[in-house]
Formats: structure tokens, C-alpha cells, sequence
């Protein structure tokens, strides 16, 4: 047997160089390790080896040591009565023929030895031990009824379990033993074998489509059972449900719950019988929301729901699918509301140029018709009790039946008063109005305003004077601690430029001086009063600059 390492093909090659050369010769292939254990059946006790090499495999000899040992520590068994194996489908695997009677079960580490046909050798690991664990076999799997149905809806799997002890070889029933059922509809499903290792469970079904049944022994000591375990489909059967509607039309008033009541049937042995138990669903929807009940039928199939519609519509009413039920034909009621209508969230303000927007929310709890939603008048009032006038009619805008319709108006108006906005009555609703809001704001003006000198030479100062006042208590008074914008409009632009800022005095007055540098208009703005008064503008002075 010759053996080659690293140090060996090192030392010749150096004496081929020393010598010259020399004549072609086989190039040396040692044999791979694939792997070693116990293959697909533990309980057999035989040892498999999957290798490869250049030439034939020749020996194998496989060296197994207690589980969890030291790397020097001694063997516990060796085996070498390797024959090809084809069970497996693949090439390049053996067998041992004569089982192993260990005896401790466990995860035994496997060393194997390989020589092929040219003498050369491989010692190796496998990365996978050997497994020497019991075996389980699953025996006549049933799962009775296997298809399930509204009268049968209880299911019990069956089974039995067999155990291979490789330290004995021999096999026989697994008793007491916990057994975990693979489920899809029962997660966590567990139960023992009897004396004759056979097994009991039941359950109900709940997955509508269908469940697949398994079993796997699990004994105390280390076992091994196979993927290619049997299994059993459960698929329920689906019988046909209808209903029948005490009525076909119901009237409400608006905030009122309809009652939809009717009978709900399941045929079952030929025959339709009440459906006990079942939910039934009752909708009504549009395009933005819903409202839905799903009463559940009593012993008799008697049902009813309640539901608050916001607007006349049809109610679909049906039997819902469920594991052991179809869904049943739609049956329609048709449900009249009697609306009521509000304006909500009414809000008006005034802008610094008395400009007032007012908006809110048009509820009327359903999509009215364009010539109603085109009656919403926003109105006026001195005194916020007579003399209401329409300023401007919106249309409003987006619409959600539970919200609300938007709408928004903006006019020219006085710097105080009331207003509301209007909703007409028409046939399918009832007038509404919004809360009255009172707004006001404080006008002001700029006096006197005045550029000097005119004309001015260019270079030297140009001051800009006036007099801010505010209307308070119904006289016109001073505004002082104000800012005021001073601006210009070069000859021949339309562009007016901020020259800067002067701040009005106790008295009112205010001016800038600014040099003079060409022809041009200048002007002296409120541009940004407090939230409490309106912007206002003084005189536009030309000066010529020469």
C-alpha cells in the first residue's frame, strides 16, 4: 500500500530534477471521501460510504468512535464487509453487510480508510456521523370521514407505529410513545400510542379548502423517521346555502337602524334544512364607505340585522362561506332614508384688503344632485339678525358622505359684520343653515404722503413723509409703533422696489430720507398689518430727478 503526502511528492520531485528526466508517469489521485453514516434506515445497523477516485475503489475499511469523543480516543468498532450498494440510486456508495449491535444509540464520529485499484490511500472524516437511532414506521395512516361535511364535521386520525432497534434488529410495537400530528388546521396537535402502538385523534375541521394529516413518533431515545412519511388529504365538502328575505323594501328615517331579517337555509341529505350557527352578511355600500351587520342564525335559521344607513340604498344580504358551507346567491332589500342636512365646521375671515373667505362642510349624508350642491349661498348681515343677503353661491367640492362636502367662497365686503352660509331645501333634502360668526377688522389709512423735494438733484436726499391713522371708536386716530413700507417705481417700469422701512410715531407721522438717483414714483404702504387691521396705501408722489 503506498501512502502519498506532501513531504513525499516534495522529495521526488527534487530527485527527478537531480536525476534528468525521467519517463511520463501516472499521475498520483488520492480517493475523496463524500461522506459516511447511516443512509435512509438506521435501524438496519449498516453502514454506508459514499467515495470516488480515478481508478477502482478497492477498500474500505470505517472506524466509529463514541459519541462526543476525543479526537485520540480509542475506537469503539471497526467495519470493512463493504459492497456496492445501487438501492441508493447514486454511484460510487457501499454497504456493510452485517449489521452493528452497539450498545449505546447516539451520533457515533466515523474515520474511514480508502485504497484504490493504483494503492493509493485516503484517511478521512466524515462530516456527517453515523447515526445509530431507533427507526419509525408509520403504518395504514386514515383520516375518517376524509371528506367532512356540514352533518360529519368531526374527523379522527388513525395509525400505528412500529420501532427497528438497530442494537437488537429486531422490530416492535411502539408503546406509550407521544406521537406529534402534522396538522395544517391544528398547530401543535399531540397524542400517545397504546399498548399495540396505534393511535386515536379527533378533530374539527376549520380550514375550508383542505388539510393534510401526518404523524411522527417521538420516543425518548434518539429516532429516525423517514420525510417520505405517507400523509392524508382532508378536504371538506361544501354544501349550497340560500336565504329567503322577510321583505324586499324597508323605510327609515334618517339616524334610524333598518332591521333586515330573513330564514337561512343549508341542503344537506337531499334536502334544505335550517342553517344553525351560520353568519349571514348584510352590506350596504358606495363608492366611499360602508355599513355592514353579520347577524349569526339561530337553531331555526332566523336571522336579523341592524344597520344605520347614512342614505337610501340596497342592502346585499348572503350566506357566508365557511369551512362546511358555499356562499349563497345575493338577496337585495331596498332601503329608503329620509335625510336630514347640516352645515358644519362654518368659519369666515377677513384678510388685510377685506377680503372675506368663508368655508365649511355640507353633510348631507349622500352625493346630492349637481343643481342642489349649486344652492349653497354664503350671506350678510349688518346686525346678524335681519336684512340677510346672498354675497356669492359655491359649489362645493369634494365629497365623503361621512365627512362632508367642502366648499369655499371669497367676495369683497365691508370691514365688519355677519355672516352664515345657506343650504336650500329641494325634495330629496331639508334646508339647513350654518352657526352666524360675526368677523371684523380695524381699517387703516395713510395721510399726507408726501417726496420732496421736487424736483431733487441726483445724489442728494429725498424724503418721504405721512400720517398713519386706524379707525377706532368710530373717529380716525393715530397709529403709532408701526412699520410702514416705503416704495418706488423707477420712470418707464412696472416694478415697485422696498426702499426700506419707518416706524410711525406717537402722532402717526412718519418719514424716510432716501438719495436721489433717478425719475421715479414713490409711495409709503401698511403692507403688513397686525392680524387685528387692514393693509392700507398713502398718495403715489412723482419726483423728477435732474
Amino acid at each position: 500500500m503506498r501512502k502519498r503526502s506532501l513531504a513525499l511528492t516534495c522529495a521526488s520531485v527534487a530527485a527527478g530534477l537531480l536525476l534528468g528526466p525521467v519517463p511520463a508517469a501516472h499521475a498520483a489521485v488520492a480517493p475523496v471521501l463524500h461522506g459516511a453514516g447511516s443512509g435512509d434506515h438506521p435501524g438496519d445497523g449498516l453502514v454506508w460510504v459514499s467515495a470516488s477516485s480515478d481508478t477502482a475503489i478497492t477498500s474500505i475499511t470505517a472506524h466509529l468512535y463514541a459519541p462526543g469523543s476525543a479526537a485520540d480516543a480509542p475506537e469503539i468498532t471497526r467495519v470493512s464487509d463493504f459492497v456496492p450498494d445501487s438501492s441508493t440510486g447514486f454511484a460510487n456508495t457501499w454497504r456493510t453487510t452485517t449489521p452493528l449491535r452497539l450498545a449505546d444509540l447516539g451520533a457515533y464520529r466515523v474515520v474511514v480508510d480508502l485504497t484504490d485499484a493504483d494503492g493509493d490511500t485516503t484517511t478521512a472524516q466524515s462530516t456527517y456521523g453515523y447515526e445509530y437511532e431507533l427507526e419509525a414506521h408509520l403504518t395504514d395512516l386514515q383520516a375518517t370521514p376524509q371528506n367532512p361535511d356540514y352533518e360529519h364535521q368531526d374527523v379522527t386520525v388513525t395509525g400505528g407505529f412500529t420501532v427497528t432497534d438497530p442494537r437488537t434488529g429486531e422490530t416492535t410495537p411502539a408503546v406509550d410513545t407521544r406521537v406529534d400530528l402534522g396538522i395544517s388546521s391544528v398547530p401543535g396537535a399531540t397524542t400517545r400510542t397504546g399498548a399495540d402502538g396505534r393511535f386515536t385523534y379527533t378533530y374539527q375541521v376549520t380550514d375550508p379548502s383542505s388539510d393534510t394529516v401526518s404523524a411522527w413518533l417521538r420516543p425518548d431515545e434518539p429516532s429516525y423517521q423517514s420525510n417520505a412519511n405517507q400523509s392524508v388529504e382532508v378536504r371538506a365538502v361544501q354544501s349550497n346555502t340560500r336565504v329567503t328575505l322577510d321583505a324586499a323594501e324597508l323605510s327609515v328615517k334618517a339616524g334610524q337602524a333598518v332591521k333586515v331579517s330573513g330564514t337561512a337555509e343549508v341542503y344537506v341529505g337531499g334536502a334544505w334544512k335550517p342553517l344553525a350557527g351560520a353568519t349571514v352578511e348584510e352590506i350596504w355600500s358606495s363608492e366611499s364607505r360602508g355599513v355592514a351587520s353579520r347577524p349569526v342564525t339561530g337553531a331555526d335559521g332566523r336571522f336579523t340585522g341592524e344597520l344605520t344607513l347614512p342614505k337610501s340604498g340596497t342592502v346585499e344580504v348572503r350566506v357566508l362561506t365557511g369551512t362546511f358551507l358555499r356562499f349563497s346567491e345575493l338577496q337585495l332589500v331596498k332601503v329608503y332614508v329620509a335625510q336630514k342636512t347640516s352645515i358644519t365646521d362654518f368659519t369666515a375671515s377677513l384678510d388685510k384688503y377685506a377680503q372675506l373667505t368663508a368655508k365649511g362642510l355640507l353633510n348631507t349624508g349622500r352625493s346630492a344632485p349637481a343643481d342642489v350642491y349649486d344652492k349653497v349661498d354664503l350671506q350678510y348681515s349688518a346686525d346678524g339678525k335681519t336684512g340677510w343677503k346672498t354675497m356669492k353661491t359655491v359649489v362645493p367640492g369634494s365629497f365623503e358622505p361621512d365627512v362632508g362636502a367642502n366648499f369655499r367662497g371669497t367676495f369683497a365686503t365691508s370691514y365688519k359684520g355677519y355672516y352664515r352660509a345657506h343650504f336650500k331645501a329641494s325634495a330629496s333634502f331639508q334646508e339647513s343653515y350654518s352657526p352666524v360668526v360675526h368677523v371684523t377688522r380695524t381699517p387703516t389709512r395713510i395721510t399726507d404722503g408726501n417726496a420732496s423735494p421736487e424736483p431733487v438733484r441726483k445724489g442728494r436726499t429725498i424724503t418721504y413723509k405721512g400720517k398713519l391713522q386706524h379707525y377706532s371708536s368710530g373717529v380716525w386716530k393715530a397709529y403709532a409703533g408701526q412699520k410702514v413700507k416705503i416704495l418706488f417705481k423707477p420712470k418707464g417700469t412696472g416694478s415697485w422696489y422696498d426702499m426700506g422701512s419707518a416706524t410711525t410715531r406717537t402722532d402717526g407721522t412718519f418719514s424716510k430720507g432716501f438719495t436721489a438717483s433717478k425719475d421715479g414714483t414713490w409711495v409709503a404702504v401698511l403692507l403688513y398689518p397686525t392680524s387685528t387691521h387692514l393693509a392700507s396705501s398713502g398718495r403715489e408722489d412723482y419726483v423728477d430727478v435732474t
